[in-house]
């Protein structure tokens, strides 16, 4: 005989199972469905993680294929931009060694023309020392008197024998080859011109100076020639070459600059003295002027 079972006995449960039991089971069942949603959830997060590391590694991987790429395009262009400047430095150098060397033996050759130059003038200077030694020695017998007053239809050999006879040493006219007026050298200069007198011999031209010398230390002028209008200081000197008198002006000046007492002209040499009791030495040219300190 089948058992029939009631609508209410359908729905009936065991009253006999525990109540702790039952929230156990349930507890349990809920644990394990979010356990198994956690682990599908780190599942999926770790492959889509992969999926992203995997791209990167892609990108990266082609910005590197990418980069090594354009490095080795710009390693091309400036190898070959390199080799260019390389090139172009190299023609540079060689066409400065090249110039440089034109330049060595172009200097060369200026060096041994200077050299040459050097020598020809010591020479010159040599020449011209004796030429104007020369041309002193040629005036060995002349006399030059300056600041004598200038006259109209003068008559300059009658003047000078009344020198001759003022300083007392007679200077007859057989003793002039030549007498004369020289012009100056600066056309501006007011003063009378110069008289060139040349005796027939140096060691009368010596008695004069030296006559000459001990009169005008009383004072010598125009007056005492019976020359008319304002007296005039007159002064007797060896006829010295203008190179000569250049020099002799300079030192004049030097030796007063420095205090130096004597400065005079015997045979055409220039003298110099700082005192009574110095020594005398000559001035021949213009680097001798610094002599005088």
């Amino acid at each position: 005989m089948a058992l029939q079972l009631t609508q209410q006995d359908k729905c009936q449960s065991d009253t006999n199972i525990p109540s702790s039991v039952d929230r156990e089971s349930v507890a349990f069942n809920n644990n394990s469905r979010k356990r198994k949603q956690h682990d599908n959830e780190l599942d999926f997060l770790n492959e889509r993680f992969d999926r992203q590391l995997t791209e990167w590694d892609k990108q990266i991987q082609d910005c590197m294929t990418s980069t090594a790429n354009a490095i080795a395009q710009i390693l091309i262009k400036f190898s070959k931009i390199t080799q260019k400047k390389l090139n172009d430095i190299e023609k540079s150098l060689q066409f400065v060694s090249e110039r440089q060397e034109v330049l060595d033996n172009r200097l060369l050759s200026v060096e041994a023309a200077v050299s040459r130059v050097g020598v020809l003038e010591n020479k010159i200077n040599g020449l011209e020392y004796k030429l104007s030694t020369m041309e002193q020695q040629a005036r060995h017998c002349n006399i030059e008197i300056s600041n004598m007053p200038e006259r109209r239809g003068e008559n300059l050999l009658s003047t000078v024998e009344m020198l001759g006879n003022l300083i007392k040493c007679p200077i007859r006219s057989m003793d002039v080859v030549e007498i004369h007026r020289v012009p100056h050298a600066d056309q501006k200069n007011s003063r009378p011109k110069n008289i060139i007198i040349k005796l027939t011999s140096r060691i009368l031209r010596d008695n004069i100076l030296s006559a000459y010398r001990a009169c005008a230390k009383k004072g010598l002028d125009s007056s005492q020639l019976s020359i008319a209008g304002t007296p005039r200081t007159i002064y007797l000197n060896e006829h010295l070459t203008l190179s000569n008198k250049i020099l002799f002006r300079q030192s004049r000046e030097a030796a007063k600059k420095h205090e130096f007492k004597f400065v005079w002209v015997k045979h055409g040499v220039i003298l110099v003295r700082k005192s009574e009791t110095s020594p005398i030495f000559a001035i021949r040219c213009s680097d001798d002027i610094s002599k005088i300190k």
